[in-house]
């Protein structure tokens, strides 16, 4: 869910992978002009209260997302228990309500999004061979083109499907 709803507002959204960083991210996402946006996805009010404990959430410079956000099934965590400039999202039924936006962290990890972001790209890499990944992306997107195919950004399901 919270991919989908982040693909709405980014075009590139990224979720669940594990990299060597300190903070693996359950979705993210950037937004052209708007910056990066985190969504941090709990099952359980144990979860939840485990999180505040980690080293970039009790110094928000160290962290990810310039917009930053919790998902959980309904009244699972209140307003009133969220972190500093964070939103919330409930997930209900298929849908999701937005209970606060999140206000944005000024400072922020970009060192960490930037190796975040080329841990994908070597994944990337990795998968098409030996080929490098701008002339893969560049020819594929000659071929869309040939072919009277707009660019489309793939979609995929997130963990937090069963919310």
């Amino acid at each position: 869910m919270g991919v989908r709803w982040l693909g709405r507002q980014c075009s590139v959204v990224l979720y669940e992978f594990a990299t060597p960083a300190d903070e693996n991210p359950d979705v993210i996402g950037w937004a052209p002009g708007a910056g990066s946006v985190l969504i941090e996805c709990k099952l359980s009010r144990f979860d939840f209260l485990k999180d505040a404990t980690k080293t970039f959430r009790k110094n928000p410079r160290a962290g990810m997302g310039h917009r930053r956000y919790y998902l959980c099934p309904a009244e699972l965590i209140q307003v009133k228990d969220l972190p500093a400039k964070w939103g919330l999202l409930w997930a209900s039924k298929g849908q999701i309500i937005v209970m606060r936006e999140a206000r944005g962290h000024s400072a922020r990890n970009f060192s960490a999004e930037i190796h975040f972001l080329s841990s994908m790209l070597r994944r990337a890499q990795i998968r098409i061979g030996s080929r490098p990944l701008s002339e893969w992306l560049r020819g594929e997107n000659q071929l869309e083109a040939k072919r009277g195919i707009p660019p489309t950004r793939p979609r995929a399901l997130d963990k937090a499907n069963s919310l």
